[in-house]
């Protein structure tokens, strides 16, 4: 999906930049600007990338690519109502790329707009190559709305068609586990780390989940490995501690690694 090559583009631009930053230079030029809006987005700085990319779309008013990105930057930055503008102003454009309707939907779900956002997510699963975004998105709606087996029956069409997807594992795990499968929430996060294996969430969650079984070694085990990958995670950290003073508490023995 063409929003995810934007993320790759501006992270090896970024890294172009870096190593060689004559590379970008002022000037008029369409292809600079969108260059500098795409680095600068990559490097976070979402109020820069905006301006360059505003720039594109005023030279070349039917740049798509640009718009595309003008409107994830407004995104990034918690503009929504520009995002939203821009958007629809692609579809003025060109009606026929249902992938901004995936991206509006997300817009309209930050907004608090759930039928907008449903109805946009249904018409970019027209696109079966785009099944997984709107899906999640769809998925999310049902959770907030509390229809979990709506939410849950979406989550795991996701995970059929993009099993890395980390946050539809931690979503389906997290429902499953407060319906009382908490088996089966084990099994999702299982399966995501086969594909995300240093993802310090997926652990952290595996071990929340573990210590609903008091699988206590397992859960000390998770909670350990989230502080390999990510040092300063409080929760994992706060767990830890818990979990260690419970042990203290019942006369058990920590396990050595």
């Amino acid at each position: 999906m063409r929003r995810y090559v934007l993320f790759s583009l501006a992270g090896l631009l970024a890294i172009v930049a870096i190593l060689n930053p004559t590379a970008i230079a002022d000037g008029e030029s369409t292809d600079v600007h969108f260059t500098n809006g795409l680095v600068y987005y990559a490097l976070g700085f979402t109020d820069m990338a905006t301006r360059e990319l505003k720039r594109v779309c005023d030279l070349a008013p039917s740049n798509i690519e640009a718009r595309m990105a003008l409107g994830m930057a407004y995104q990034a930055k918690g503009d929504l109502d520009n995002a939203l503008k821009t958007y629809q102003e692609i579809l003025d454009l060109d009606n026929s790329l249902l992938y901004v309707h995936g991206l509006l939907g997300d817009v309209y779900r930050g907004k608090g707009d759930g039928e907008q956002a449903k109805s946009h997510y249904l018409k970019a699963k027209e696109d079966e190559e785009l099944v997984v975004v709107p899906t999640y998105g769809l998925g999310v709606l049902a959770e907030e709305s509390g229809d979990i087996d709506l939410a849950v029956g979406y989550y795991r069409e996701v995970l059929e068609i993009g099993p890395d997807h980390v946050d539809t594992a931690l979503r389906l795990a997290d429902l499953l586990s407060h319906t009382g499968d908490v088996e089966g929430g084990l099994q999702v996060l299982t399966e995501a780390n086969r594909y995300n294996p240093r993802e310090p969430e997926l652990h952290y969650k595996w071990g929340l989940l573990h210590m609903q079984k008091a699988n206590y070694s397992e859960a000390l085990h998770e909670f350990d490995r989230v502080l390999q990958l990510e040092g300063g995670h409080r929760g994992a950290r706060q767990e830890l501690r818990k979990l260690e003073a419970l042990l203290k508490k019942e006369g058990a023995n920590l396990p050595t690694n």
